[in-house]
């Protein structure tokens, strides 16, 4: 058995395989042999992860270790990281992402057991003898995705005009702020006042 805080296993180590993902794991033997998997995997079978992306290409590598911690629980440690294009939320162009996460997996049987996990682990329901590895790889993308994703410096929110409204109050540019939208309100109120 081997202690959860080992996240990553030696890429020389026999265990350790480097080509693409597989599309699933055998629960009994990856647990007992405390398999170690490395590699890309093709963003088609991640159609969940794609509908939020702008393009069609990109890259997503994962790496999974398949261990026992020493109280018996089953867990699977590693990371993903990916670069995809998606669309620029200010402009709509095209934005390269690079997304990376870690992986820290307790395997459940069934929801009631979520209780007894610790704030270090989380809950990955098992339904069957197999795993499917695109499966927690596109879920710790899609988790991992910005909520807003937009070019970094301004030259988008430049070419498509906004700017910050602002008025001078008589000094320099320096006294310069924006413009309160309930200046009109003030202005119509006096103007009742007056009456």
């Amino acid at each position: 058995m081997t202690d959860a805080g080992d996240l990553f296993y030696s890429a020389s180590s026999p265990q350790g395989l480097i080509s693409p993902l597989p599309t699933y794991v055998d629960v009994r033997k990856a647990f007992d042999l405390e398999t170690a998997i490395e590699g890309q995997i093709s963003l088609d079978r991640l159609p969940r992860f794609v509908e939020s992306l702008a393009s069609h290409s990109g890259e997503v590598n994962g790496k999974l270790q398949f261990s026992i911690t020493e109280t018996g629980r089953r867990v699977i440690l590693g990371s993903v990281s990916a670069k995809v294009v998606v669309a620029c939320q200010r402009c709509l162009e095209p934005l390269a992402l690079q997304l990376s996460d870690t992986i820290q997996l307790a395997l459940i049987e069934n929801e009631s057991q979520i209780d007894s996990l610790g704030a270090r682990w989380d809950p990955w329901l098992m339904d069957g003898p197999r795993i499917a590895v695109a499966g927690i790889v596109e879920e710790q993308l899609i988790l991992s995705m910005p909520l807003v994703s937009y070019h970094p410096d301004s030259g988008c929110a430049d070419a498509l005009g906004y700017k910050q409204m602002e008025e001078d109050l008589g000094g320099d540019d320096k006294s310069r702020v924006a413009r309160n939208p309930f200046d009109v309100l003030k202005v119509l109120k006096q103007d009742d006042e007056a009456l």
